[in-house]
């Protein structure tokens, strides 16, 4: 069974658009990637998952598709956080599962 993979920009909290990709049905859960990293480090996982589960990942700030703000202010641990709560909200999401790696 094939899972169509939707994609859309999210607008954070501050402006900056987060590109997203959502896969599957059912829970959502949010899979954050390590720094330096991409969202398509999360295939495999969304693969299995999406069988189950609405997975979503998210290109995190400064790494395109999604927007590379050049001010040094527009990057920061609770921002990274709040990302993450941008997505949840910007989906349309109550609640969510959250994965991450390294830094996310």
């Amino acid at each position: 069974m094939t899972t169509a993979t939707q994609r859309a920009y999210v607008k954070a909290s501050d402006g900056v658009k987060l590109y997203t990709e959502t896969t599957g049905d059912g829970d959502p859960i949010v899979f954050v990637h390590e720094f330096a990293g991409h969202h398509l480090a999360w295939e495999t996982q969304v693969r299995y998952f999406s069988r189950r589960y609405r997975c979503i990942t998210y290109q995190a700030r400064g790494w395109p598709p999604s927007d590379v703000p050049s001010s040094a202010d527009s990057y920061s641990q609770a921002r990274a956080a709040d990302d993450i709560a941008d997505v949840i909200k910007g989906l349309g999401l109550a609640k969510a599962h959250v994965v991450g790696l390294s830094m996310g």
